[in-house]
C-alpha cells in the first residue's frame, strides 16, 4: 500500500511538471483590484496604434524610452492585424517588454525585463478594434496582460491621477454596465486629477469620424481628458461647450499608414482643433503633479521640442 501511495505521488508530480506551462490562476490581490501607486507626481508615456513591429514603431519605443516614465498607457491597437496570439511578443513585448509584468501569461509570452524583475507592472493597455478581431474575441489580450479587475475595462491610480481603462469593442461602443461603473468610481475618487482612456475617439476630423457610441458626459462627471487612438494621427480637440475636458487622439505610435486630418471635419461652431498632425510619428509625455498635468507631444524627428504643449491646472 505504501509502494502505491508513493508511484501515485510520483505520478501526480508528473502530471503537474507536464502542465507547468498553462496558464496558472494569480491571486486576486496581484491582480490589482486596487492598484494604487501613492505619491505627489507621475511622468508617463501615452501611445496608440502602434502594435505592428514596424521600424516606426520601434523609433517610437525609442524614444519613449528615452523619458524613462514610470509607466506607459496605450489607447488601442496594441497588436495587429487580427490580435493573434503569434504577433503579440513582436507587436508588443519586443518592443515594451520591460514595462510589462505578466506572470501569469503563457510561458512562452512572459516578459523577463525590468517590471519582471520589480514585480510591478509599468504597461497599461486598452484593447482596440484589432484586439477584438481575435477568435475568441479579445483572448490572446487578455492571456497576455494582467491587469486589474476584468483587464478589459479597469481603473488604477498612480501618484495624483487616477486612470480609466474601456474596451470600445471592434464597432467603438460602451457597454451600459462599464459606464455606470466608471461614473460611480469617479464620483468616488479622490485623486486631483482623472483620465480616460479608450480606442475609438469620441469626436474625430479623420476618416473614421466621431465615435457616437463613446460620448459620455465626461466633464459632469469629473473627466480633465479623454486619450483615444483609432485615426492614424496626433490631434488635440476643445469641445467649446464643454472647454474643462480635453480630447486627444494619439494614434501615430507605430503603424506606418498615416490618415487625413480632416477626412470629417467637426463643427466648426462647437468644436476647436488646435493641432492635428499626420507627418510625424510620436507619443505624448505627461508630467503630472498634484495641481498640474503637461501633455508634451514629441515626434521621433525632433527628440528635444514638443510640437504641441497642453496644460490641465487645477
Amino acid at each position: 500500500m505504501r509502494k502505491q501511495l508513493v508511484f501515485a505521488f510520483i505520478a501526480f508530480s508528473f502530471l503537474l511538471s507536464a502542465c507547468s506551462c498553462a496558464k496558472l490562476p494569480v491571486d486576486p490581490a496581484f491582480r490589482g483590484l486596487e492598484v494604487h501607486h501613492p505619491g505627489d507626481t507621475a511622468l508617463f508615456a501615452i501611445i496608440g496604434d502602434y502594435g505592428q513591429d514596424s521600424p516606426k514603431e520601434e523609433e517610437v519605443a525609442q524614444m519613449v524610452k528615452g523619458w524613462n516614465p514610470e509607466f506607459v498607457v496605450t489607447v488601442g491597437d496594441n497588436n495587429y492585424p487580427l490580435g493573434s496570439a503569434g504577433t503579440i511578443v513582436n507587436n508588443v513585448g519586443k518592443h515594451y517588454g520591460n514595462f510589462i509584468y505578466n506572470p501569469d501569461a503563457p510561458a512562452d509570452r512572459v516578459c523577463t525585463g525590468r517590471a519582471a524583475e520589480e514585480k510591478v507592472n509599468r504597461f497599461f493597455p486598452a484593447p482596440g478594434n484589432h484586439d477584438n478581431y481575435s477568435v475568441p474575441a479579445i483572448k490572446p489580450y487578455l492571456d497576455y496582460f494582467t491587469l486589474p479587475g476584468d483587464e478589459r475595462n479597469y481603473d488604477f491610480i498612480w501618484g495624483p491621477v487616477h486612470f480609466f481603462s474601456l474596451n470600445t469593442g471592434t464597432g467603438g461602443s460602451i457597454a451600459s454596465e462599464t459606464k455606470d461603473w466608471m461614473k460611480d468610481k469617479l464620483a468616488q475618487s479622490g485623486k486631483p486629477f482623472k483620465l480616460v482612456f479608450l480606442h475609438h475617439p469620441p469626436f474625430s476630423p479623420g476618416p473614421h469620424g466621431s465615435a457616437g457610441g463613446t460620448q459620455l458626459p465626461y466633464k459632469d462627471w469629473g473627466v480633465d481628458a479623454v486619450l483615444a487612438g483609432h485615426e492614424h494621427f496626433y490631434s488635440r480637440i476643445i469641445d467649446n461647450t464643454s472647454p474643462k475636458t480635453a480630447y486627444m487622439i494619439i494614434g501615430n505610435s507605430g503603424n506606418e499608414n498615416l490618415y487625413s486630418c480632416n477626412a470629417n471635419p467637426l463643427d466648426a461652431n462647437r468644436f476647436t482643433v488646435a493641432m492635428c498632425d499626420n507627418s510625424h510619428f510620436g507619443a505624448i509625455k505627461v508630467i503630472a503633479t498634484t495641481t498640474k498635468l503637461v501633455f508634451e507631444y514629441f515626434t521621433v524627428d525632433d527628440l528635444a521640442h514638443p510640437k504641441d504643449v497642453y496644460e490641465i491646472n487645477k
